[in-house]
């Protein structure tokens, strides 16, 4: 995967794309500005083989509505921490399904938003394989302490487990000393 992070205009982009496809990467993440014209968005996808993803930054229903209507994008990312939680992400869940799409939910931050990510593509199925959920690599406390078993993949999988809610019961005490810890 390539994430572009919103940086680049419409020419920039396809002409980065022409030069990321012999690469062959899964998908183009965010290659434009989530608040261009669709037609854009619509322009880059017929012109590169390369599968469109975004969704992180959409801001509301009619945004994700747009996007898989569109024919543009392979690849629906929505952020449930930045719109929606879990009761809005949903039906833009049931809908990325329901039009063929893949949906890989995006998140950044502490534990406890990526465990409810976690469950929220565990409940939606894999997409055939193919949904993925996107894990920050970079060392942060926050996720490390409260995400629980996604801190510990083993095969590229989890095991949310069968706990009520988002599976666990975040150590907030163990948290607390590790920031008394730090001064």
């Amino acid at each position: 995967m390539v994430d572009a992070n919103q940086a680049w205009n419409l020419d920039t982009a396809l002409s980065m794309a022409e030069v990321l496809d012999e690469y062959r990467p899964l998908w183009l993440e965010e290659p434009l500005r989530c608040d261009r014209p669709i037609m854009e968005w619509q322009m880059l996808s017929a012109r590169t083989g390369i599968p469109l993803a975004a969704g992180e930054n959409f801001a509301n229903r009619a945004a994700f509505k747009e996007g898989i209507a569109s024919g543009a994008l392979s690849v629906i990312q929505p952020d449930a921490a930045k719109w929606g939680g879990i009761s809005g992400n949903w039906p833009v869940t049931q809908a990325v399904q329901a039009a063929g799409l893949t949906y890989c939910p995006h998140y950044l931050g502490a534990g406890v938003g990526l465990l409810a990510s976690a469950h929220l593509l565990a409940a939606a199925g894999d997409s055939g394989g193919r949904g993925l959920l996107e894990v920050d690599a970079n060392p942060n406390p926050l996720r490390s302490r409260l995400s629980g078993p996604i801190e510990t993949p083993a095969g590229g999988r989890v095991h949310l487990g069968e706990a009520p809610g988002i599976g666990i019961t975040p150590d907030i005490a163990s948290l607390r000393r590790e920031i008394a810890a730090a001064g």
